[in-house]
């Protein structure tokens, strides 16, 4: 009989699988692995320590989320926070440590927090926050930095700024608007410049991305707003990792891990299906309108010897939105007297390298990107037959280069970057009123920075850059300085120049129509900023303030672009369970000199998310309920006067109120974790005031509105 036991105890500690924290730990400069470097588990009794490659293992009791102390003799000690561990299943962290140098700046705190003007894009916040519908775009609007522009689509303001001067980077290079649905909520059913109904880069394939839109160093280029720096994730390297969903967002699978077992060369990939897509195929349409997206991304890491590693990533997206129009008799507006079909597809493809070399490395990525869209509008008479149409089209190309070589020099670390852009616009309208031009530019900004210590608790960040264009070159400058205060507080002052090449959709100011403009030249447009903040960090809260201020010289004739204003927000880590995002900005954005309104200048920004996980286990299975709740508040937009002749009259929208909730039930099994998720968007229904415009149906003033109550249930499986 003990021997027996003894079997069937042996037996079930072999079926068990443990979960365990995996990565690598390395200088941030040189990219080395450390090796000795000690990891442990806040609050637990796990810990590791780093082979001579800087790998380590960590084998945690049970599923959940965790914070990691990081610590090495010579390096900063940090904190990696929400470390998402599934059940049965490896996580890997990738952890970089910063040198420590004598007479320069000591952090005595170990606590490590986000970047000043800076919001941190991660898989386990999009899952955790209500209403992301797994989209990363849609997770930064808990920031009160980031405003709503129309909740049908992604596309966001920043402090007043137009969504037009934001910038896309994936792996470090600039590329097209990912967003499939591009036409989603905008005012002429036009595709907007930076955002979409669905971002292309689902939350399963994303690493350490965010949106930086602060004082954000001249590595950083071509935007007057914020950078959406976005890196997909390697696969694992110690086993094969399977993700299945099925939502009303629609059908996602992901799988990563290595080629072959034991084998440093891995892969990441995920293909997804919207829901309406499939209903739309099985003949079910929504009020006469069709809907649909499909996606596929992908990383492969390819390791070229003992320094150096090759990373192929590629995304590709098809969506469509389809209309039918009604019979005179069953029409109910304008829109209803049209056909119109809109189509997008969108790829991108690239390659990056990077280098470990003595005290410095060498990374460069370049990529090829594009889109293409099409709408096709067939208007119809009172008899409805078709009389007239207006077909339009737009294509888009990037080919991008960027290279960053960075070392230490003493106590200072030196960059040396190029930055390398071709852009191709081609339009194709038939409107024989608008001129037709394809646009051709290119971009070089080579640029230098260094990070050196000024006094033991000062430290400053200076870089200059030479960007030349075919629409001519500027010197940009840009300085960060950072003062501790003890322990727990910090002040910071930054900014400089900071330039953009103006495109077709970006090169009108005030655009809440979405015009796209087409003409032979476009300028270089500078812009200033000016950041004054403060930082308080306790425990597990992080409290940060700011002075903000922008401004566009020669926007328009004789007429400057600003903002400026104040920020605060308050971020509690999630530490037993409990977290809190909450938030407010004022601002003022608008044009000196004249009368025009600015679309965007909603004056303030009012946000608050809070979320609780609760154990519920019983009776051995072990069990998770989780509820996230987030509101926000937000002036309301302004738009020319119906029937104005010129953009000098405006009207603003009612103010913006939205409540979101998610709900989660996760169950961890042996070797899988399954969850079922409500996403309730606006849940209180309120309706929140669009725009208005003149129906040439119904002959009047009508008014357009946000949408309303949106439930999505989500079903989702790992393994």
């Amino acid at each position: 009989m003990k021997y027996m036991m003894g079997m069937v105890l042996l037996l079930s500690t072999t079926w068990l699988s443990a979960q365990k924290i995996t990565g690598r730990v390395v200088d941030e400069v040189s990219l080395e692995g450390l090796p000795g470097a000690t990891v442990q588990v806040i609050d637990g009794e796990a810990g590791a320590v780093t082979d001579e490659s800087g790998f380590f293992d960590l084998e945690v009791n049970e599923p959940g989320r965790y914070t990691l102390q990081v610590s090495y003799v010579g390096y900063q000690m940090r904190q990696v926070t929400e470390v998402w561990v599934r059940s049965g299943k490896s996580t890997w962290q990738d952890i970089s440590l910063q040198r420590t140098y004598l007479n320069a700046v000591m952090v005595t705190d170990s606590r490590n927090y986000e970047t000043p003007g800076s919001i941190q894009i991660t898989e386990e916040q999009i899952n955790r926050f209500a209403a992301t519908y797994y989209d990363p775009a849609r997770l930064v609007t808990s920031s009160p930095d980031v405003a709503v522009a129309n909740d049908q689509n992604n596309q966001v303001s920043i402090r007043g700024l137009s969504p037009d001067y934001n910038v896309w980077r994936l792996e470090g290079v600039e590329v097209v608007n990912p967003n499939h649905l591009a036409n989603a909520g905008t005012f002429l059913d036009r595709p907007s410049a930076t955002g979409g109904g669905v971002n292309m880069l689902s939350a399963q394939m994303l690493s350490q991305s965010s949106l930086q839109y602060g004082a954000f160093g001249v590595g950083y280029g071509n935007s007057l707003a914020g950078v959406f720096d976005m890196t997909l994730k390697n696969g694992a390297s110690d086993q094969r990792k399977y993700t299945a969903q099925a939502s009303l967002i629609g059908l996602d699978f992901a799988t990563e891990g290595p080629f072959k077992e034991g084998g440093r060369a891995t892969y990441a990939a995920n293909y997804r299906y919207s829901f309406t897509g499939l209903l739309t195929s099985f003949g079910v349409d929504f009020g006469g309108e069709s809907i649909g997206f499909q996606d596929l991304a992908m990383s492969i890491s390819l390791p070229v010897g003992k320094r150096t590693n090759l990373k192929i990533f590629g995304v590709g997206g098809l969506s469509f939105n389809n209309f039918d129009h009604r019979t005179f008799e069953e029409s109910e507006e304008q829109k209803d007297r049209s056909d119109i079909y809109y189509e997008n597809k969108t790829g991108i493809v690239g390659a990056s390298l990077n280098t470990t070399l003595a005290h410095s490395s060498l990374n460069t990525s370049l990529a090829v990107s594009g889109y293409s869209t099409e709408r096709d509008q067939f208007f119809y008479n009172e008899n409805d037959e078709q009389e007239g149409a207006l077909l339009y089209a737009n294509e888009q190309r990037i080919i991008s280069l960027n290279s960053e070589y960075q070392r230490y020099l003493g106590g200072a670390v030196w960059k040396l970057g190029v930055q390398a852009n071709s852009y191709l616009w081609n339009p194709n309208i038939t409107d024989e009123a608008l001129e037709v031009l394809e646009v051709s530019q290119y971009l070089v900004r080579p640029y230098t920075e260094l990070e050196a210590p000024l006094a033991k608790r000062t430290r400053l960040t200076a870089g200059v850059s030479f960007t030349g264009s075919n629409e001519g070159q500027t010197v940009d400058y840009r300085v960060f300085v950072k003062q501790l205060l003890g322990d727990r507080q910090s002040m910071y002052v930054g900014g400089g120049q900071y330039s953009q090449l103006l495109n077709p959709n970006n090169s009108i100011a005030n655009n809440p129509f979405g015009f796209q403009l087409w003409k032979n030249n476009y300028d270089l447009q500078r812009s200033y900023r000016l950041m004054l903040g403060h930082s308080w960090t306790g425990s597990l809260v992080q409290i940060q303030s700011e002075l903000f201020a922008y401004q566009v010289p020669d926007i328009n004739e004789n007429s400057a672009l600003y903002s400026y204003g104040l920020s605060v927000h308050a971020d509690r880590k999630i530490a037993s369970g409990l977290y809190y995002r909450v938030g407010g900005s004022v601002f003022e954005s608008g044009f000196t000199e004249s009368e025009e309104e600015l679309h965007t200048d909603t004056g303030f920004n009012l946000s608050a998310s809070a979320g609780k996980e609760w154990n519920t286990s019983k009776k051995g299975k072990n069990k998770r309920f989780s509820v996230d709740v987030r509101g926000m508040m937000q002036g309301g937009q302004h738009y020319p006067e119906i029937g104005s002749s010129s953009m000098v009259n405006y009207y603003q929208v009612g103010t913006y109120v939205r409540a979101d909730v998610r709900l989660v039930w996760t169950r961890f099994h042996e070797n899988r974790t399954s969850s079922i998720a409500l996403d309730l968007q606006n849940a209180a229904g309120i309706k929140n005031e669009a725009y208005r415009y003149y129906d040439s149906f119904t002959g009047q003033e009508e008014t357009k509105y946000q949408l309303g109550l949106i439930p999505i249930l989500a079903y989702r499986v790992e393994w």
